[in-house]
């Protein structure tokens, strides 16, 4: 058995649309090899059989030789069961080519989207990702496949053009000349149905951003009674894609009309001609026979061609658009390796923020009070260097005296590590979405549930062996927080920044978070933005940023005392109802 999926590699670089389609079929060319033998077997099993049949006829029946007959005999039996045998092998040779070209574009495109980040939504629809997950790579997946299609309908075609012409040069010229002519039509229909095809891909993508959108935005669309609008906006797309489908059906139901009437005209035909052959003495009733067989065989083979037609068209379409997910470049810089730290006053700061003028000092656990919203979250961007379009000198971050933006973005993710309000858990078992890369072992594991006050959570659902549903759906949005911050607690970055890691739980619950927070991350540098004076109380400092600027640092005790702009931020924050958790009870 072949594990899938494979270790991944990337496709080259500058790859055309056709280009990707040999990669995907370089990248597994032992199983397409193997596919495309058992195609080339069972379809030459079906090819030989009225050849076999002919033969029995002719030198047995007609002849009066019963041995003869009863060879031939075995031979048609021969032939049904071993076609019989390869169905299964071809069968599990498509599906492995199948599997192995969808799952290795699932990587390509994951590795793109995930390299690219944000410039993603930038460059291309919102939908596009999901078409190209939803459609583009079942399709694709059916590329390596059809090589042996391809293969196996020319040995076939080949090999029945010879049985043809050994027999009668007539006959055997109408299939040779005749079945190509009808192929050469339907590659006619060919830059119809690419372009039909892709306006059909359009127009999906299209409807796909607006559903999308409308996810994103279902519970403010719910309070300003916009839904209906919304409704509206998906049901024009809907039909817009509706039409462009029946537009594209065009020159697939004439490609499927063309093997109807190539099939009619062969066998009519053949059947003609034969007979008038038989009548004249020139071809022996076996022999026509057998053209009777081939005439309904050679059907095979044309639609062979045309299911090959199809999956190569649909195949650089969905290579076309990943093409163009691959070619969009990253907001940052990804160079490999890690830079050099200047040590120069390393011990003293371990990151600062030019626009505010916040200082971090190694090592020590710093509260950071804004009154603003939006301050914030351009802060905690800004510290994790998540915002690409935050360029400049004013806004410049240093990570031990290094500015942050010329470090490898690699590096700045492996050693900064931004844990946001709400987080976003994965599906699988609850120990892999608590330590992701498998790292530590469970008494880690759970000592990291601990200082985040989640051991009942774990207990209730039954251990960390239980799977977890995508986004964490058996959990309240406090269950969530708590899980989320122990995920981050188990990273271990150099430096942590939680943007309000308690904003969903209960006051008691979040002062023993605080307190574990604290404990875990011990002599280790965190930053946390929050106005909670629970968890602002376990901070070794507190900085308050007013207007987008540090106007007084100290203690938390110390800043209740001498500065009134705080007191009134903090005392705030304690009155006011959790904004957070209410939206996620909305959920």
């Amino acid at each position: 058995m072949r594990s899938v999926p494979e270790p991944y590699s990337p496709p080259p670089e500058g790859s055309t649309p056709a280009g990707f389609l040999r990669w995907l079929i370089r990248m597994q060319w032992t199983t397409v090899l193997q596919g495309s033998v058992c195609d080339i077997v069972w379809l030459l099993g079906l090819a030989l059989t009225p050849w076999a049949i002919g033969r029995a006829i002719d030198e047995g029946l007609v002849a009066g030789d019963g041995g003869a007959f009863l060879r031939w005999l075995a031979v048609v039996v021969w032939l049904q069961l071993q076609h019989s045998l390869i169905q299964g092998l071809r069968d599990r040779a498509g599906s492995v080519n199948f599997e192995r070209a969808a799952s290795r574009v699932n990587q390509v495109i994951a590795h793109a989207a995930t390299g690219a980040t944000v410039a993603v939504d930038r460059r291309l629809r919102a939908g596009a990702i999901v078409t190209l997950v939803s459609s583009d790579t079942w399709m694709l997946g059916f590329v390596p496949l059809n090589v042996g299609s391809l293969l196996s309908a020319l040995v076939s075609f080949t090999t029945v053009s010879v049985l043809l012409l050994r027999d009668s040069v007539v006959l055997g010229l109408l299939v040779i000349v005749g079945v190509p002519a009808f192929t050469l039509v339907q590659f006619t229909l060919v830059r119809s149905l690419h372009s039909r095809q892709w306006a059909v891909r359009e127009e999906s993508e299209r409807m796909n951003a607006v559903a999308a959108d409308s996810v994103r935005g279902m519970r403010v669309l719910r309070g300003i009674g916009g839904e209906e609008q919304f409704l509206d906006r998906f049901r024009r797309h809907s039909t817009g894609l509706s039409d462009a489908a029946k537009r594209a059906a065009w020159p697939l139901a004439a490609a499927d009309g063309l093997n109807v009437l190539i099939a009619g005209v062969l066998v009519a035909a053949l059947t003609w001609i034969g007979a008038l052959l038989v009548a004249q003495g020139e071809l022996q009733i076996g022999a026509l026979v057998a053209f009777y067989g081939y005439a309904g065989f050679m059907m095979l083979p044309v639609t062979l061609f045309n299911q090959v037609l199809r999956v190569v068209v649909g195949g650089l379409i969905g290579a076309r658009k990943i093409v163009e997910v691959l070619g969009v470049e990253p907001l940052w810089e990804s160079s490999e390796g890690r830079a050099r730290d200047d040590e120069s006053g390393a011990a003293e700061s371990a990151m600062t923020d030019a626009a505010t003028g916040l200082v971090v000092r190694e090592g020590e656990l710093l509260g950071v009070v804004l009154t603003e919203s939006a301050v914030a979250r351009a802060l905690v961007d800004r510290l994790g260097r998540l915002d690409a379009d935050d360029v400049g000198a004013e806004g410049e971050v240093t990570l031990r005296s290094r500015g942050i933006r010329s470090l490898p973005i690699a590096d700045v993710r492996a050693r900064v590590v931004v844990a946001d309000p709400v987080p976003f858990l994965f599906s699988g078992t609850l120990r892999s979405v608590l330590d992701p890369r498998g790292r530590h072992d469970d008494p880690a594991i759970l000592r990291a549930v601990a200082a985040v006050d989640a051991i009942d959570v774990v207990e209730a659902v039954g251990g960390l062996d239980v799977l977890v549903g995508e986004r964490g759906v058996e959990f309240s949005g406090g269950q969530r927080q708590r899980l989320g911050v122990a995920r981050v607690l188990l990273s271990d970055p150099e430096i942590l920044v939680l943007h309000d890691p308690t904003s969903s739980v209960d006051a008691p619950t979040e002062e023993r978070m605080a307190q574990g927070i604290r404990s875990a991350r011990r002599g280790r540098t965190t930053v946390v933005v929050t106005a909670s004076p629970l968890v602002l109380t376990q901070t070794d400092r507190v900085a308050h940023v007013v207007r987008g600027a540090v106007v007084s640092e100290g203690t938390h005790d110390d800043l209740l005392r001498r500065d009134s702009g705080y007191r009134r931020a903090v005392l705030r924050a304690q009155a006011q109802p959790n904004l957070t958790e209410r939206a996620e009870e909305g959920r």
